[in-house]
């Protein structure tokens, strides 16, 4: 049996590989592969005969924790993950508050989705406070835009208001798209 597949040996690195699974794959390889290199010309200099002479060498390389701690510390911070499930989930809540809220006739049924879209927006460390209030503004526009639809009477719109709400109303369908696909673009630009 090689030295380096003595059972203290595989131990050792077994644990300094589990210590240091912070490490990406390729680095921890490499480490691992280094002490295996220091340990295999560290016996051939001192040829071990027993068990204490493997711990002695091991000793003299180090605690496992220490190598790993190390090695992390080495190692510069991996790039955050963009995580897109918010973003989306937002553009989606976007999207359906203003047909619920511009086209139906009762738009209450509009807040569930407007809720929403702001919870998700405020909640979320993706966007900066400008990009928080814009996103509210659409989407309480929207609602606004809803409501008065629903409390102005049905004779308001024979006095000319009608020609004002149709235009207004295809602007303010079309605006949780803009606003949506600005948000994304400026989550996908923060992280």
């Amino acid at each position: 049996m090689m030295t380096t597949e003595h059972p203290l040996v595989t131990k050792y690195l077994a644990t300094v590989a589990r210590e240091a699974a912070g490490l990406s794959p390729e680095r921890r390889n490499e480490l691992l592969a280094d002490l295996e290199e220091h340990i295999a010309v560290a016996l051939a200099e001192e040829p071990a005969s027993g068990d204490g002479e493997i711990r002695t060498v091991l000793a003299r390389l180090g605690d496992p924790r220490t190598i790993a701690a190390t090695a992390l510390g080495d190692e510069p911070p991996a790039a955050p993950q963009v995580s897109w499930a918010r973003p989306l989930a937002l553009l989606v809540l976007l999207v359906m508050a203003g047909p619920l809220t511009v086209l139906n006739a009762f738009p209450v049924v509009g807040c569930i989705p407007v809720i929403g879209a702001i919870w998700l927006l405020w909640a979320g460390s993706q966007w900066r406070h400008r990009d928080k209030v814009i996103g509210t503004a659409a989407v309480l526009a929207q609602l606004a835009f809803g409501m008065a639809q629903w409390l102005i009477p049905a004779g308001g719109i024979n006095l000319g208001l009608g020609a004002l709400f149709i235009p207004l109303g295809l602007a303010l369908l079309a605006l949780p798209i803009a606003v949506g696909i600005y948000l994304l673009w400026a989550a996908v630009r923060r992280s």
